[in-house]
């Protein structure tokens, strides 16, 4: 159940620099903030990206305050529930934050950490005994941590060395299907492995 905190009322007070109003707004809805950058942040990688959940929740107060507290005075109580919008700006604030970050990375040419993950568990996988050094078995992971199609994607990038379109070609998929897939499994080893 949302805190009932005379929320248009709050909202014009905070707005017009009633900093008692703010406090109060800031108090109860932190912690919703908070939660739902931190599993945004957790189911995408954040902590390998870099991200710290309390420093992207600043940043949703900063975006909830800048220009005037233009994106504070979008909110309609006649469509949602403070939480409920809080909760959509603080999600779409930590996927920009992600989003910018792995924009970085590419620009300074780093490599992805999750392909760095992904190569070393498959280097790590068990090799049978009198096979070649790089020939691998399947990962053991456990029972339905991955799709049989997440599996199949990860095994042909990164053990059988295919790129996304030969993939798609493999599978008979779409590319964009493939790179959604390979997100997915990573994002799922991620926080399998606690990484």
């Amino acid at each position: 159940m949302e805190a009932n905190t005379g929320t248009a009322t709050d909202i014009t007070a905070c707005m017009t620099g009633d900093g008692k109003a703010w406090r109060r707004f800031v108090s109860v809805y932190a912690p919703v903030i908070h939660k739902a950058v931190h599993y945004t942040l957790q189911w995408n990688g954040g902590a390998a990206a870099g991200l710290d959940a309390q420093d992207v929740t600043q940043e949703v107060f900063c975006r909830l305050v800048s220009d005037e507290f233009h994106l504070l005075s979008t909110y309609d109580p006649a469509r949602a529930g403070m939480g409920t919008w809080l909760t959509v700006v603080a999600r779409s604030t930590a996927l920009d934050c992600l989003r910018a970050r792995r924009t970085e990375r590419m620009m300074r040419h780093e490599p992805y950490v999750e392909e760095e993950l992904a190569e070393r568990l498959w280097a790590e996988a068990p090799t049978p005994a009198g096979s070649a050094p790089d020939a691998h078995e399947e990962l053991d992971l456990p029972p339905g941590l991955l799709s049989r199609r997440q599996s199949t994607v990860l095994r042909l990038l990164f053990q059988d060395d295919l790129d996304t379109d030969e993939v798609a070609r493999t599978l008979d998929i779409h590319p964009k299907t493939v790179r959604s897939l390979k997100q997915n499994a990573l994002a799922r080893l991620r926080h399998h492995f606690c990484l």
